[in-house]
């Protein structure tokens, strides 16, 4: 079969192409270096009270890695607006930009937040079965850096940045207030001005009852250790209670009173290090509820919702001086 490959070929007019088939002359930009830069035109999504969301945007290509991407959600034309940074939970393990507890259209919340007076950015980073610890805290130095960068473009005020998110986002939330780097200028640095935790965890080492072994293995994991005595450097690495000192920004910590997952004394030992360092800080327990803010009956897991979204707005607001009327 072989020998009749090439004239059958020719008579069906699949050889080389020569002058007389080819087509019109291939065109394109080229540029000196690699090109990395991915410019396929971004999906604006337009929400009420004037406000776009650009899904998608890369903040960082690390080699080996999936690229890191954020969303934006702000209000057309502004400029200058505080912006909240929220980060998402799941362990470190699951999750991302666009879920927030039980809230059943969370870019919809982030984009009424944008139309109150802020721009904000929802913040994707690598999982801990991507890499471990501390990966993502510094995945969300590098968006916040990589926001301060492009705050022309998106109405964002430099100097007053907010990060906020639930569980092990509220972990990074709070680790994002009390570890920056000082030495470098506010306009191009990770250091934020106020930050609000959900239900986070602060000291790796603090629990509120004896738990079996297998409880700590997803901590483990996530620091890239077998177990506690091979990884007590970690663990005092992971927590936030460790770097906290005077020069941290004002935090407020929400947290439910019969938490399972994190309990309240997480809360309760961040706010009484946060105070003897001489940092405003305010912790708000919720009774009756538990991780993700689910209680007994979904009017109350609804109403804790709201309370704390309520919260974190006000408090915003005060320490980030949020004037814009929506």
């Amino acid at each position: 079969m072989r020998k009749y490959f090439l004239p059958l070929a020719l008579a069906l007019g699949l050889a080389l192409p020569n002058a007389a088939l080819a087509g019109p002359p291939v065109t394109a930009a080229v540029s000196a270096g690699w090109g990395m830069a991915d410019t396929l035109p971004k999906v604006r999504v337009s929400y009420p009270g004037g406000v776009v969301a650009i899904p998608d945007l890369t903040y960082a290509v690390l080699p080996g890695y999936r690229p890191l991407t954020l969303d934006i959600y702000m209000k057309a034309g502004a400029s200058k607006r505080p912006l909240l940074v929220y980060i998402h939970g799941g362990g470190w393990a699951m999750g991302t930009s666009r879920q927030l507890a039980a809230f059943a259209d969370f870019p919809a919340v982030l984009a009424d937040m944008a139309a109150r007076g802020y721009a904000v950015a929802a913040v994707n980073y690598r999982l801990k079965a991507e890499a471990t610890y501390p990966a993502q805290a510094q995945d969300v130095d590098s968006a916040i850096r990589w926001l301060r960068t492009h705050a022309a473009d998106y109405g964002i005020d430099p100097a007053r940045v907010g990060v906020f998110g639930d569980s092990a986002g509220g972990h990074l939330a709070a680790m994002a207030a009390v570890d920056c780097d000082r030495s470098v200028p506010l306009e191009k640095g990770d250091c934020v001005q106020a930050s609000v935790p959900w239900y986070g965890i602060y000291d790796f080492t603090v629990t509120d009852r004896p738990r079996p072994p297998e409880d700590f293995k997803p901590i483990y994991d996530f620091l890239g250790c077998k177990d506690a005595a091979s990884c007590t450097e970690q663990i005092k690495a992971v927590g936030p209670i460790n770097y906290v000192d005077a020069q941290d920004p004002p935090m407020l910590l929400l947290h439910g009173q019969v938490d399972a997952a994190v309990p309240v004394i997480q809360a309760r030992v961040m706010l009484e290090k946060l105070r003897a360092a001489g940092v405003t800080a305010r912790l708000v327990e919720y009774p009756g509820a538990n991780h993700g803010w689910m209680s007994a009956t979904p009017e109350a897991t609804r109403d804790t919702h709201l309370k704390a979204l309520q919260a974190t707005l006000d408090f915003f607001d005060v320490v980030l001086g949020n004037s814009a009327t929506p």
